[in-house]
């Protein structure tokens, strides 16, 4: 079964999930969700909300635990946001894997997440997402790592 995306009449409903976490998303925006949902790069199912983008060009995402930059390359996906309303009940589990499933064909899936936001590192490591290095938001005073999903026909 595919994933549903968010759609327009959802709006309020889909930016309210992330307004429950308020203190991890301080920047998300209306008028950004909005552009998200019309661009069909916002997943909405079940009370779980995931933003993304593929990307159309290389874009650097962090820097690996070797100091080499870390690159997503063109066609790439890049999880911005992912909130669900009823946290624990299973839904973000089942939701991320099936966006895994349909998205990650010889694709990676890279997302960042604050170092101190331990219940979505320890989510993201039960996805089988590695932990490939850290990158840094408001001067270098936010750390966070960075995460990459990969299938055995992948290279990272």
């Amino acid at each position: 079964m595919l994933v549903k995306h968010g759609t327009e009449s959802q709006i309020k409903e889909i930016y309210d999930t992330f307004r429950l976490y308020k203190d991890i998303f301080p920047h998300l925006r209306f008028d950004y969700l909005s552009r998200k949902i019309k661009s069909d790069r916002c997943i909405y199912e079940d009370d779980v909300a995931i933003t993304y983008t593929i990307y159309k060009r290389k874009n650097k995402v962090g820097t690996s635990y070797e100091n080499l930059e870390l690159k997503a390359s063109k066609g790439d996906v890049m999880i911005h946001q992912l909130a669900n309303a009823n946290p624990s009940n299973g839904n973000s589990k089942d939701i991320v894997q099936r966006f895994l499933d349909e998205n990650c064909h010889g694709k990676r899936v890279w997302l960042t997440v604050r170092q101190n936001n331990d219940r979505a590192v320890r989510f993201y490591e039960k996805m089988n997402f590695q932990n490939v290095g850290t990158v840094h938001w408001m001067k270098g005073k936010l750390p966070g790592y960075v995460f990459c999903y990969v299938t055995n026909k992948t290279i990272l």
